[in-house]
């Protein structure tokens, strides 16, 4: 319990701050304001505020799924049915079509652009200065909430927009496997190569551009998705990531300058 709490902090912090907005904002309400506020703060109702505080995460949990659903609509499935206006044998393909993109922009590209250790916001200045949280602990559970999340909602979503479930599933443990080995690389980087480190934000652009231009390019040059990138959906695929996560998992376990790394972005940060 320990480790989880220190693993979560951050997370454990956001719901009682959910929580006491929630609440603020029902005694605000006329009619019930003043008596859930009577119970709540004078009669100590503990049971009522913590199934309130619930309510405010399902409702946040919800709200984290629709902006995860309109990622995927507007920069998936939207090209999808545009490319296919234009291109009939992607059009036909809608399942492929989706596979391909969605590997593309979010295990691909999401997994090396968009990762968490070099990610240094105020909230992790908070966790790491005010509440003494290792960023070790700090890192690994941002981590962890982001592969679990990722997983869940991109597994329903997926379904949602004309992939069969198991290949849903199948390409969201590779995409959730995937994550890991970005962190990773980024640490890499990190240690072996300052000048691409010091220049991050271009490299990640570059990685973004070309995984953007080879996700809505390649089917309009070539009027259609390929049947092999289902392949990316398969078991056989999942299985390769999960090893080659399992190992990457294992070195950042291991590593041991993580305070290095967060004390370089809170120095820039600072300028």
């Amino acid at each position: 319990m320990i480790i989880y709490n220190k693993m979560f902090a951050e997370k454990i912090l956001a719901h009682v701050e959910h929580t006491n907005r929630f609440l603020l904002m029902l005694y605000k309400v006329p009619g019930i304001g003043e008596n859930l506020y009577q119970k709540i703060v004078f009669e100590d109702n503990r049971k009522l505020k913590d199934n309130l505080g619930r309510a405010a995460e399902v409702f946040l949990i919800l709200l984290e799924f629709l902006r995860k659903y309109i990622y995927v609509l507007l920069f998936m499935y939207v090209p999808y049915r545009i490319i296919g206006h234009f291109c009939p044998l992607v059009a036909s393909h809608q399942e492929t079509t989706m596979v391909y993109l969605f590997f593309m922009l979010s295990s691909l590209c999401g997994s090396i652009a968009n990762t968490t250790i070099m990610a240094m916001g105020d909230r992790d200045y908070l966790m790491i200065r005010v509440f003494l949280i290792s960023p070790y602990m700090n890192f690994f559970g941002k981590l962890i909430y982001k592969v679990v999340t990722d997983f869940v909602y991109f597994t329903l979503i997926l379904s949602m927009f004309g992939v069969t479930f198991w290949r849903a599933l199948c390409l969201s443990i590779l995409t959730a496997a995937c994550r890991p080995v970005g962190e990773m690389m980024a640490i890499l980087i990190f240690e072996k190569s300052k000048k691409i480190y010091n220049n991050r934000g271009t490299f990640n652009g570059m990685v973004m551009a070309v995984c953007v231009l080879l996700a809505y390019g390649l089917p309009v040059f070539t009027r259609k998705v390929g049947a092999g990138w289902l392949w990316a959906a398969s078991p056989l695929a999942a299985l390769i990531m999960i090893i080659a996560g399992a190992a990457a998992t294992a070195y950042l376990w291991w590593y041991k300058h993580y305070r290095k790394i967060v004390q370089e972005a809170m120095y820039l940060r600072r300028e």
